[in-house]
């Protein structure tokens, strides 16, 4: 599997590790080596896609959730 770097507005940067849609919104889940993960929404900004930090930690609650389950079957196999 092929991981793409972005440098994030912190200046750190972070490889971009799946794609998730939640609630009819598409998410990217980046990670760092050091295991510290963030997730940005995909939004369209003329006819591109642009990306932005989260609303709230309720919606990064729920990106989350839809994450684990997605990949539920990966972490009992390594267990």
């Amino acid at each position: 599997m092929d991981l793409y770097k972005m440098v994030l507005e912190d200046g750190k940067e972070y490889y971009i590790i799946d794609t998730i849609t939640c609630e009819g919104n598409k998410y990217l889940i980046f990670a760092q080596d050091n295991n510290e993960y963030t997730i940005r929404k995909v939004w369209i900004h003329d006819n591109k896609e642009a990306i932005t930090k989260l609303d709230a930690r309720e919606e990064y609650d729920k990106v989350m959730v839809e994450f684990l389950e997605k990949h539920k079957g990966d972490y009992n196999e390594k267990a």
